[in-house]
């Protein structure tokens, strides 16, 4: 599937979510004020008063009805949506997850961690938060966040204790589905419109409680009601449109949900090749006591986002959230017997032997093939490289990564050996240290370090003062091996540093944002992997920007000349040291944009295109919309094989900025079996509308 008609697709279907979500709304406001009209008209009269004909309508009374269901479902759903504002991991811990630390030893969760961490490096992601749901003993997983910058996944205490690693993944490479083809955004978004409707069944059961107390419970002195039954019936009434409101959401819930369970079990299997993988945790789940049902009471809202029926629903089959479970079987595996599995713990003797198998395959498919280099060096591959996972392949640099675009928000099973050939690389201490905090923090200042002189001098004072003494000592003792993973590595190394680095407090995130500057402006010139370093640590410490917000849709690429020229130019002087190189990939690259616009962009001087600039230009793009993200990754890919000579810096810059722009882009080493050109559109198109 094109990863950005995917993303068009869930922006549409958006909108279809808002229609479909004003017509419930638009129900309930009459249910409510039918209900009302009804309960008024038989309340008791005065004594000595003929009762009238009962009137159906009552502008008055419509009005505050209307009025006030408004404030209840609108003030619900901005509640919701303000508390998820944080993304995958607000959902998470709403639904009672518990974050797994990074450097856990349990082998349960190393396993998980492991083939976490494997699908992101080999999708282009940053690391996602990870969350096991304790208190569930049913099956089931769920992939949540506004973009990749704050996705979370999660899976169930039963879930992580019963499934065989094959299975695991399976059940991982559908929810990594979700995040790569532009779910989560939408399944946050349902979850928050959603609460207000179903605030109303929560209203009238305290209505119905109150009432029954005050005045249907006990009578009056004089025998009189007191009103009590009035309320009684209004309790009952919204308790009756809450389950209204519920159908309607399941039926949200199930118009955008079903045909997308069916996509994201394709992709799993193509991703791991192994249909045997999800179909054995559908098998689990349909064999279980449990099933995969949650006992968590906010399953409701959220039975969208989980990997199978999350709520036992009192709705027929064609509201459920998810396609029945012996339907996704057949479609992954045709061979099914019909027979489920019953789940058992897993044994833990067979889990160490799955991982050393693991670890064996990793070792298999040999090292990054990248040749290895210090910073700033920009090495070009002149030579052909293997390329792991796919039989007799490799190609010289510029062909590998002739239409990487089109491979963007593409998971096969060639990027997951990739993605475990790199890993393989990072020898244990370091991949040790990413895993806590401060190791991170070392992790990432020696990412930045020279090998040594006067300039490593500089740094080294630079760190002491800015990160510790400590920090210091340990980033020297981890420049050598992480020199030895090669420049391949270090884009991988520092997305495996970010689960450890969000749990940094606010003062030491600040710390290690003010020290990046200075290290990398130490020699005097800025590298273009100190551009992706720095913007990507800015997105994902604390105290960064609202990841909610991020995630909007602003101005198209007609009114972004101005950064896209910056980030062209950043780009081709990558490649190029020499004014003639710089602007002959610069015009390569600007071609893409149409001859009217690419006359109008000129290359800028390598001496202005400072950290801060050239961040603050990709901060402007992020909100582009997505046909015009894939212009403008169509013009970079452009720029990068210009000169038919590919370096690691390019590689590393050309990734970090689709990763800013929310377009994952799998390790390009692996892209040569994608078509060669790049689609490109004017940049003087009309601005695309957004949502």
């Amino acid at each position: 599937m094109d990863f950005f008609e995917a993303q068009g697709r869930a922006r549409s279907l958006s909108r279809r979510l808002v229609l479909l979500y004003g017509l419930a709304v638009t129900l309930i406001i009459v249910g409510v004020y039918l209900t009302l009209a009804v309960a008024l008209q038989l309340s008791t009269p005065e004594q000595g008063v003929e009762p009238g004909p009962i009137s159906l309508f009552d502008p008055t009374l419509f009005a505050i009805v209307a009025v006030g269901m408004l404030l209840v479902i609108g003030g619900g759903s901005a509640f919701r949506t303000a508390q998820l504002r944080r993304g995958g991991p607000a959902v998470a811990e709403l639904l009672g997850g518990r974050r797994v630390d990074p450097g856990s030893t349990d082998p349960l969760e190393r396993r998980l961690l492991n083939v976490v961490e494997e699908m992101a490096i080999a999708s282009g992601i940053p690391v996602p938060a990870v969350y096991v749901l304790d208190g569930e003993q049913g099956i089931n997983a769920f992939a949540a966040g506004h973009t990749i910058h704050d996705a979370a996944v999660a899976i169930t205490r039963g879930g992580l204790e019963t499934l065989s690693r094959d299975e695991l993944q399976g059940v991982m490479a559908h929810e990594f589905s979700h995040i790569l083809n532009g779910d989560m955004r939408l399944n946050v978004r349902l979850m928050g419109v959603l609460f207000g409707i179903l605030l109303l069944t929560v209203i009238g059961r305290g209505i119905l409680r109150g009432g029954y107390y005050s005045g249907a419970g006990r009578r009056s002195r004089g025998g009189k009601d007191g009103g009590g039954g009035q309320i009684v019936l209004v309790g009952i009434a919204l308790i009756i449109l809450g389950y209204l409101g519920v159908f309607f959401g399941r039926l949200i819930q199930a118009a955008v949900s079903r045909q997308r369970e069916f996509l994201a079990d394709a992709a799993a299997v193509q991703f791991t090749r192994n249909p045997l993988g999800i179909s054995g945790a559908l098998r689990k789940i349909g064999g279980g006591a449990a099933g995969s049902k949650l006992e968590n009471h906010h399953a409701q809202e959220a039975g969208h986002l989980f990997f199978s029926e999350g709520v036992r629903s009192a709705f027929s089959r064609t509201m459920a959230t998810h396609p029945p479970l012996d339907v996704r079987i057949k479609r992954v595996d045709p061979s099914w017997d019909g027979t489920f599995i019953e789940p058992e713990p897993v044994n833990m003797a067979r889990l160490r032997s799955e991982e050393r198998d693991a670890a064996k395959a990793r070792g298999a498919g040999g090292g990054p093939g990248v040749p290895k280099g210090s910073k700033g060096e920009g090495m070009p591959f002149p030579l052909p490289f293997p390329v792991p996972g796919f039989p007799g392949g490799s190609r010289g640099g510029s062909e590998m990564l002739a239409g990487a675009v089109l491979a963007a928000g593409t998971l096969e099973a060639g990027h997951l050996a990739h993605a475990r050939s790199i890993l393989e690389s990072i020898p244990d201490g370091v991949r040790a240290a990413t895993r806590e905090p401060e190791g991170a923090v070392a992790v990432v200042a020696a990412l930045l370090l020279a090998e040594g002189g006067p300039l490593r001098a500089r740094q080294d004072e630079i760190v002491e003062r800015l990160l510790g003494a400590e920090t210091l000592s340990r980033a020297a003792e981890l420049r050598a091996p992480l020199a030895g993973a090669g420049p391949a590595a270090r884009l991988p190394l520092l997305e495996l540093c970010l689960p450890a680095l969000r749990s940094l407090d606010e003062g030491r995130a600040d710390a290690l944002r003010a020290a990046v500057g200075p290290l990398s402006r130490a020699d005097g010139e800025v590298h273009v992997f100190d551009f992706a370093l720095f913007h990507l640590l800015r997105r994902a410490l604390p105290g960064g920007p609202d990841p909610a917000s991020s995630s909007r849709v602003g101005p198209g690429l007609g009114r972004r000349r101005g950064e896209a020229e910056t980030l062209l130019s950043a780009l081709a002087w990558a490649g190029a040291r020499e004014q003639e190189g710089a602007e002959a990939a610069f015009r390569a690259g600007a071609a893409s944009f149409g001859s009217g616009a690419a006359g109008a962009l000129a290359l800028q001087p390598m001496a202005g295109l400072d950290l801060e600039r050239v961040d603050e230009a990709l901060t402007r793009l992020e909100t582009l919309p997505p046909k015009d993200r894939r212009v403008l990754l169509g013009a970079l890919e452009r720029t990068v094989r210009a000169d038919r000579a590919v370096t690691v810096e390019e590689l590393e810059l050309l990734r970090a900025v689709a990763e800013a722009l929310d377009v994952p882009m799998p390790p390009l080493a692996v892209a040569d079996e994608v078509p060669p050109e790049a689609p490109r559109e004017p940049l003087d198109a009309p601005p695309a509308a957004s949502d």
